[in-house]
């Protein structure tokens, strides 16, 4: 997730100084021996040898909130008190992310570590702007199979190689006013059920606060039976007769009165929505917690897994970012020995502890009230960056849904050719 280090905390790791000498390479092939790298639990070795990578190490992430800059900064000082031959120069980017990291890109001016989200990973990776970490892996026995493969997934280019690892995730998870919502919906029948005893009641303007987007929306076309592509990511099936379904089911949500955008709530978003009291239930992630503490701290609410639908599994969506090593990076061998301990139990143990994000492995503890949102990593579908051209499928999707709300048309069919056309045109159909 985002967040910007304290300047004091940026001198600190930066002003470590470098305890011996070492031979670090900006190789793609690791040079550490396998020896001193992670063991098969993920955490890299802390005992400094004169073999191991050395020298300077440039993170470039963007800027978040404060309590993201102080994980960060907490995480960082204790790698580099594990690791003081690796000097962690924290670099934000200020600004709009993909563009400059695109500039840095063209001019070979890339950091040696750097955040890769999801929506961008397929196209970026297919640039061939990253060094694949398959060596690493391979030299240093780490074990990856740890990873929830709903977010790992992401990082792997169409040659099967690995380009990232999660550094954090998110799930979307039903968040739900215990007032009002004594007992859960566990399946989407009783979601319709329970919507329509409080519609209308307790001074809702709606049950159910909802997306016009695949941000949300795809949680549910997943877990009615539906899809936007086939297993081989090229083949779209938002036209199948099982996703024209699902969308219809989800529009009529909104055609029925049970569910409306958070704008037409009168509310900034949906977590607005909850903490006014205009809704009942939401579907977010653990960015809700901080919100809802700072700005309705007296709304009780509680969480609860994404509802089973029709297709009689549980599902919902994840979103994720990477540390990832450019193709350019000054310093490949010492960035791994970052970006592996970072994606390890240790760092991801540390990262997390405070709630900021929620971990990417099964073997890290679930931060205090997250464990719901956690455990549903297991079951999850990426819920961006597993199609190239991702951003144009999402803009026909909320586009012609949007449209079908505002005139009140309520076609899911519409919506799917729209989206199957804007797919099509990404993989090439």
């Amino acid at each position: 997730m985002r967040f910007t280090m304290p300047r004091t905390m940026l001198a600190l790791c930066s002003i470590a100084a470098l305890a011996v000498s070492a031979c670090g390479s900006s190789s793609a092939t690791p040079t550490t021996p396998a020896a001193t790298q992670p063991a098969s639990t993920g955490v890299p070795t802390a005992v400094p040898t004169a073999t191991q990578p050395s020298g300077t190490v440039v993170l470039s992430g963007w800027e978040s909130s404060t309590a993201e800059g102080d994980a960060l900064t907490k995480t960082l000082l204790s790698f580099q008190a594990a690791y003081p031959n690796i000097k962690v120069d924290y670099e934000p980017i200020a600004g709009d992310y993909p563009t400059v990291m695109a500039a840095k890109f063209a001019s070979h001016d890339v950091p040696d570590v750097m955040y890769l989200n999801a929506d961008v990973a397929p196209d970026w990776i297919k640039q061939g702007l990253f060094a694949p970490l398959d060596p690493y892996i391979a030299a240093s026995n780490y074990d990856v199979s740890k990873f929830y493969p709903g977010y790992a997934s992401i990082f792997k280019g169409a040659d099967g190689k690995t380009y990232g690892l999660p550094k954090d995730g998110n799930t979307i998870g039903l968040a739900y006013n215990t007032d009002l919502v004594p007992t859960p919906p566990t399946t989407l029948d009783q979601l319709v059920t329970l919507a329509q005893s409080l519609k209308g009641k307790d001074g809702l303007k709606a049950p159910l606060c909802l997306n016009s987007a695949l941000d949300r929306g795809l949680a549910f076309l997943y877990a009615q039976g539906g899809s936007l592509v086939a297993n081989d990511g090229k083949t779209e099936t938002i036209d199948s007769a099982a996703s024209e379904t699902a969308v219809q089911w989800y529009m009529d949500l909104f055609k029925n009165g049970l569910g409306m955008t958070a704008s037409d709530l009168g509310a900034g978003w949906c977590g607005d929505a909850l903490g006014k009291k205009s809704a009942a239930m939401i579907f977010e992630g653990g960015w809700l917690d901080p919100a809802m503490s700072s700005a309705y701290p007296t709304v009780k609410y509680a969480w609860a897994p994404f509802p089973t639908g029709s297709s009689g599994s549980p599902v919902t969506i994840s979103y994720t970012v990477s540390y990832s090593i450019p193709a350019d990076a000054k310093n490949k061998d010492a960035a791994w020995v970052l970006l592996s301990w970072l994606t390890g139990v240790q760092g991801m143990t540390l990262w997390t502890q405070g709630g900021v994000a929620l971990p990417a492995r099964s073997d890290v503890p679930a931060p205090k009230g997250k464990d719901v949102l956690v455990a549903m990593g297991s079951v999850a579908k990426p819920g961006s960056g597993f199609v190239p051209g991702y951003a144009n499928i999402q803009k026909a999707f909320s586009d012609a849904f949007t449209k079908q709300i505002q005139n009140k048309t309520w076609s899911g069919a519409a919506v799917c050719t729209a989206t199957a056309a804007a797919i099509k045109s990404a993989v090439g159909g």
